[in-house]
This record gives structure tokens, sequence and C-alpha cells, in this order.
């Protein structure tokens, strides 16, 4: 008797037919269509988060740079930070400066006044967000004959 080849195996026995096939790769398709959709959602949140990110980065960087600013003396203006971003502010006087020294009240020797400031941030020269913030505004007042110094 003579050993059974494979490529002499009778019709019926030789593996998947295509019936078989088709509805196997159409189980594998439906399997597969929740976990490319979840992927694919899970990268637009990724880039939104890294949007995200950056922007509160940004913010940082921008409310860092401001902070020394005194908007009494320079109520404007424009830095450049790194190659691709361009801090402009502009500010309005929210409360009035205080006209000389009161005694008791408020810093002596200062007039401060408050203001709101406007915070635009452009990306490579196109606008790319604002956001505002509010800051003491002050000018020293010469207080030398109030108290004696």
């Amino acid at each position: 008797m003579s050993p059974k080849l494979p490529h002499l195996m009778r019709p019926e026995e030789s593996g998947f037919t295509l019936l078989e096939a088709i509805v196997a790769l159409t189980l594998l398709g439906l399997a597969l269509v929740p976990m490319l959709s979840f992927i694919s959602e899970s990268a637009g949140q990724l880039a939104r988060v890294a949007d995200t990110n950056e922007r509160s980065l940004a913010v940082q960087s921008a409310v860092a740079l401001l902070d020394p600013i005194n908007p009494m003396e320079t109520p404007q203006g424009e830095e450049i930070i790194g190659q691709d971003l361009i801090i402009r502010w502009s500010s309005n006087l929210v409360i009035p400066p205080n006209d000389g020294p009161q005694i008791g009240m408020g810093l002596p020797g200062f007039r401060v006044g408050f203001y709101d400031v406007r915070v635009s941030l452009l990306r490579n020269t196109n606008p790319w967000f604002e956001f505002d913030l509010r800051k003491a505004g002050y000018q020293k007042i010469d207080s030398s004959p109030l108290f004696g110094n």
C-alpha cells in the first residue's frame, strides 16, 4: 500500500471552500471595524490633548513674559518668543490710579491703577488665540515732603 500524498487527496478533504473563506473574511472584517474606529477616535483625542498642552504652555510663557511689564508705562507692545510665536498685548484702564499719596491705604509713594490686558498669541504671524489678564499698573511718586525721606 502506498502512502497518501497531500496532492492526491480527494476534493472533499482539500481545505477550505470558497464559501468558508468568504464567511471567515466577513467575520474578520466585522471584528476589525470597531477596533479601527477606536484607534481612529483615540488618535483624534491625542491630537486634541497635544493642542491643549501646547496652548497651556504658550499661555504660561506669555504670562511669565508679561509679569514684569507695567501696563501704566507700557500699555501695549509685542515680543517674539522663539522662531514662530509672537505675543502682543494692549491694556485698557479699569480702575484709575490714585492722584497722590494716600496715608493708610494702598502702597505709600506709588500711584496704582488696574488694567485689563488683552493678550494675542500669533503663530507664524497668523492669529492663534487670545486671553485676558488683569494687572496692576504703578508709578513711583515723590513722597519726600510727606514722609520726610
